[in-house]
């Protein structure tokens, strides 16, 4: 299973935007699925293959984290997010400062449905920032899409999340 999260992971270079032309990290550390107001989705703790991929520049910064499940199909945990985003509206980031509050662009980057959700948080601390995130399911994996870009406003981040949804989920499908 390992073999296949590590498949999905994005291969960014400077036709996608100048700053990945490397990612600054990668690592097959054990992280959470975005949770938002809880301190975890129930099912992401079952999780048996994982890998993340980070690239980091001065106008970017996107982070990829693919999870492999033995026994949880992905739309469960897209069932489980689809939960905590009908009540979580803001939310304090643990261990970080910040204030999160949803704001769902109209219309959303990418089209939500069984198996995607997208959706935008503006993250309030020292300064303000956006960042969409895209989570995408197929068969018994999750691959989890962070995005930031330019001055950090909410055009800028809906724009780079529109542009790496379609090699997110060709990457996904590749492996489910």
């Amino acid at each position: 299973m390992s073999t296949r999260v590590k498949t999905a992971m994005l291969e960014l270079d400077t036709t996608f935007h100048p700053e990945t032309a490397a990612f600054t990290e990668e690592n097959s550390d054990a992280w959470k699925l975005i949770s938002l107001c809880e301190d975890s989705l129930p099912s992401d703790r079952k999780r048996t293959a994982y890998r993340e991929r980070v690239w980091d520049g001065d106008t970017v910064w996107i982070r990829q984290y693919v999870v492999g499940y033995l026994k949880v199909p992905g739309r469960k945990l897209a069932d489980e997010l689809r939960s905590v985003l009908k009540n979580c509206t803001k939310y304090e980031v643990p261990n970080d400062g910040r204030t999160s509050t949803i704001v769902r662009p109209s219309p959303p980057p990418v089209p939500n449905g069984p198996d995607v959700i997208t959706f935008c948080e503006r993250l309030k601390g020292n300064s303000t920032r956006h960042q969409c995130t895209l989570f995408v399911t197929r068969g018994n994996f999750v691959m989890e899409v962070d995005v930031s870009g330019g001055n950090g406003d909410l055009a800028a981040a809906t724009a780079l999340l529109t542009k790496i949804a379609p090699l997110a989920t060709a990457a996904l499908e590749k492996i489910a």
